[in-house]
């Protein structure tokens, strides 16, 4: 046996793996029998896939491409007087696309763009006319009511505090009480429609005091107006001529130099003595629907059923019963009491079994009369 290394015959193995490097003159014609086969091109259908919510992306680009909604023109409600129908001759004729409705003693007028209400505006303002201005649902401010601050809290400092925070204060009012003449600790605040409106109900503290901040919750009487003394409106819109509750002049109620409780009042509306046009009693206060609508807890218990007591009908057979015991209880009470009589008769008159048989053999009515008359002596 040959030990390793003994014989050398210069043999050489190829390595497994052949480096081939690939350049441009390799390319070799291959013969047609060990060509591949050209494989045909199958067409085949489209797979169809059903997707449920397919209407709903329909619905989604209808939304996207929809038109944005239409700005709601704020209305112009003309006050109607005797000449009302001059005013809307010249303001349909520059104007002819505007719509007028009565409305509670007003003309409310739409227009059809901003610019023919501007317009609309001047030619009221220049020919005199009394109006009152509606406004726009994204126009109206901010209702809130702050408690727990004194009474004399500056109305100012608690407008600088909110405009710090980054609100739009337009106007601040502190509610009274009207029967003491007092000021309470509320104050009525209103605020513009800003991005941040919202956040005021977040807010705990101002100058200092730890506050409750809370919705205005409007009592259900109709508003009247502090400048025209008229209903239905705010003095913030109304355009109208100032009229005073308590002497009828051309200025508002705050500004009548009379500061003293009026005895005998004359009210401006119905022209009767002994209150104003504001007391709630007046045939001209407009007198609202007091009817509220029934809550769901309500509407929920009407819709139950009333369940009564089940009543068993009465079995004819007992009712009988109780019948015939009645009637044999009146016989036995009837027969006991004249065995009373009985005896008691027997008491009175010891010998009325002896006469009883005598008057049974008398022979004539003379000689009845007679046993009669022993068992009365005796």
């Amino acid at each position: 046996m040959a030990e390793h290394g003994q014989y050398n015959f210069g043999i050489t193995v190829p390595s497994l793996k052949t480096e081939s490097k690939i350049t441009e003159n390799s390319f070799k014609v291959v013969n047609r029998k060990n060509a591949a086969k050209p494989r045909p091109t199958e067409n085949t259908p489209e797979i169809v896939t059903a997707n449920k919510f397919q209407h709903l992306m329909e619905i989604e680009e209808q939304e996207n491409t929809t038109d944005p909604q239409e700005i709601s023109i704020p209305a112009i409600n003309l006050k109607l007087t005797s000449d009302y129908n001059f005013t809307l001759q010249e303001i349909s004729r520059n104007h002819p696309e505007t719509t007028n409705k009565y409305d509670r003693g007003y003309i409310k007028i739409t227009p059809n763009s901003y610019e023919d209400r501007e317009k609309i505006l001047d030619f009221l303002n220049k020919n005199e006319k009394e109006y009152v201005l509606s406004e726009a649902q994204e126009a109206r401010p901010i209702k809130i009511v702050i408690k727990d601050l004194p009474p004399d809290h500056s109305k100012e400092i608690i407008a600088d505090e909110l405009t710090k925070l980054k609100f739009k204060v337009l106007r601040i009012n502190q509610l009274r009480n009207f029967r003491l003449k007092t000021l309470l600790p509320i104050f009525l605040v209103e605020l513009s429609k800003t991005p941040n409106v919202n956040d005021i109900y977040k807010v705990n503290k101002l100058n200092f005091f730890k506050i409750k901040i809370e919705s205005y919750r409007k009592n259900n009487r109709a508003t009247m107006c502090y400048n025209c003394s008229e209903f239905f409106h705010s003095a913030r819109n109304c355009r109208c001529k100032p009229r005073c509750i308590k002497c009828n002049q051309a200025h508002e109620t705050r500004n009548c130099q009379i500061k003293e409780k009026i005895e005998n009042p004359t009210c401006i509306n119905c022209n009767e003595t002994g209150h104003l046009a504001s007391w709630k009693g007046c045939p001209k206060y407009p007198k609202l629907n007091q009817n509220k609508p029934p809550t769901y807890a309500q509407k929920l218990k009407n819709n139950l059923p009333n369940k009564k007591p089940e009543t068993f009908p009465k079995n004819p057979t007992d009712e009988t019963n109780f019948q015939a015991k009645s009637a044999d209880f009146s016989d036995f009470q009837r027969n006991f009491n004249a065995i009373q009589i009985i005896n008691d008769a027997f008491k009175r008159f010891p010998n009325l079994i002896e006469i009883s048989e005598k008057i049974k053999t008398a022979k004539n009515d003379s000689e009845i009369i007679f046993l009669l008359i022993q068992l009365i002596k005796n």
